[in-house]
């Protein structure tokens, strides 16, 4: 396992959309939100994200927001892969570095707004659950789109998931939970909606699908310039 880089400039602030992501946290979090939450409130049971993985992921992989390594452990990843495990908080880099061992990955601490340093492309990139993590609407999380830019090879593919507000208000506990998880900063997407995911994709790429599950936007695009 490479030691932690660290790539971070003026992050956006530690307090934001990863107050959960303690090393108790951690350890609570696949049980408690993909064993449970994602299941049973937002109706998107957990193989649907290790399925997505399963079909995107290449070779030559960086993870954004890898929180436990939930997908990535489970997807059959080859461990002769290429893999980068990037977070904001070192917390999540020291446990998904030490579930996700057998690919020796690199690691970096990195604030999402903000470009990386010079690395060697990425055939894909994962965005997992970090756009409903990260503070502001929409457009402004369209910058994470554009800081990877960099680091993703000619073809490439981005993918992704996040929870959007379309289908809360049709459940009584959907709505509590989800005024819970806000309050809390476990997540930050009130005003994120499935149509306003297309237009952060389609201001930015050619070819891109969204397929929405339960609560939850699956997204995937392909880079084709710089």
């Amino acid at each position: 396992m490479h030691a932690i880089t660290s790539c971070e400039h003026n992050a956006y602030t530690r307090d934001d959309g990863i107050k959960v992501y303690s090393k108790l946290g951690l350890c609570l979090y696949d049980a408690l939100i993909m064993g449970a939450v994602t299941r049973y409130i937002w109706n998107c049971p957990a193989d649907a994200f290790v399925a997505f993985y399963r079909e995107h992921i290449t070779a030559n992989h960086a993870d954004v927001g890898v929180g436990t390594g939930y997908c990535l452990d489970r997807c059959g990843l080859d461990p002769a892969s290429r893999l980068a495990l990037i977070d904001l908080q070192p917390n999540c880099l020291d446990h998904a570095g030490r579930r996700l061992a057998r690919f020796q990955p690199e690691m970096y601490v990195w604030d999402a707004g903000t470009s990386l340093p010079n690395l060697p492309p990425f055939d894909s990139i994962g965005l997992g659950g970090i756009l409903h993590c990260l503070p502001g609407d929409t457009l402004q999380k369209g910058l994470v789109l554009d800081a990877l830019k960099p680091i993703a090879a000619h073809g490439a593919t981005l993918f992704g998931y996040t929870l959007v507000n379309d289908a809360i208000p049709q459940r009584l506990r959907r709505r509590f939970v989800f005024r819970q998880f806000h309050r809390l900063q476990i997540i930050n997407c009130e005003h994120d909606s499935a149509n306003s995911l297309e237009h952060l994709l389609a201001t930015r790429f050619d070819d891109y699908c969204i397929e929405q599950i339960g609560c939850f936007a699956f997204f995937k695009a392909v880079v084709s310039q710089h």
